[in-house]
């Protein structure tokens, strides 16, 4: 078969697993060696022990599938909704919920369409990192950057905020990935969209504060611990991004 019949055969895949579980998906692929050359360091010693005895093998010719599956609306509608001076954290909670819904859904499919094209599933971010680290940076050698493989696929481009921002789905996405070394036509990545819009950076004062703040990410990290949600998550920004941003007309969950 060749690349680009492949790659129709493995995104009806992936939109047949995002119809069993109700969801919504995109998919990119971008060069295994361009990933792995886009990755920390640290992380790149966390690919090569994924990768094991196939590692230079996927150099020389794999791939990295990059997957993703979009939140519901309700679930973004129910982060960080003001009550009586304060939030509303049982209903933000429902959004923490779909965090873990989108997880397991994730590993669950990556799981399975790894197997079918003789891959290695590269699970979405573990749940539970923020509360058993001290500080952020040792979260990095820890896991292989989703993010570096959907913005190289062109599933979406980096905002402001760090995330994927997706053309359709805004940032309220989650990814997974799946290497291999199935011949598959890469999927070109996309130019910045964000421009001039500060929705993301106006929703929150860490990012706002990014370039004077020693270390926002550590910030943000604190911040979430201290919600005290079941699952570490946020989501403020994801939130003012698909409801704010300049291209709120075109996000549609």
């Amino acid at each position: 078969m060749t690349g680009d019949s492949n790659i129709e055969t493995v995104r009806r895949d992936l939109e047949a697993e995002a119809s069993m579980h109700g969801l919504k998906s995109v998919l990119g692929v971008a060069p295994f060696r361009e990933v792995h050359d886009g990755l920390l360091p640290v992380q790149r010693t966390k690919l090569r022990e994924i990768a094991g005895e196939r590692f230079d093998s996927f150099m020389e010719g794999g791939s990295f599938i990059s997957i993703a599956f979009a939140y519901p609306e309700e679930a973004i509608d129910a982060i960080a909704v003001e009550i009586g001076g304060g939030f509303d954290l049982d209903t933000w909670r429902f959004y923490s919920d779909w965090y873990d819904r989108l997880n397991q859904a994730l590993n669950e499919t990556s799981s399975a369409m790894a197997e079918r094209i003789g891959g290695i599933s590269i699970p979405a971010t573990a749940a539970g990192i923020a509360t058993k680290i001290e500080h952020v940076e040792e979260y990095y050698p820890l896991v292989v950057s989703h993010r570096v493989a959907a913005e190289l696929s062109g599933v979406g481009w980096r905002g402001k905020n760090g995330l994927i921002v997706n053309p359709r789905y805004s940032c309220a996405i989650r990814l997974a990935s799946i290497i291999t070394d199935m011949p598959l036509e890469r999927t070109e990545p996309l130019q910045d969209g964000c421009e001039g819009c500060t929705a993301c950076l106006d929703a929150c004062p860490f990012l706002a504060n990014k370039d004077r703040l020693e270390n926002y990410r550590e910030q943000c990290r604190r911040y979430i611990v201290s919600l005290g949600l079941e699952h570490e998550v946020c989501g403020k920004c994801i939130k003012a991004c698909y409801r704010e941003s300049a291209h709120g007309d075109a996000f549609r969950l």
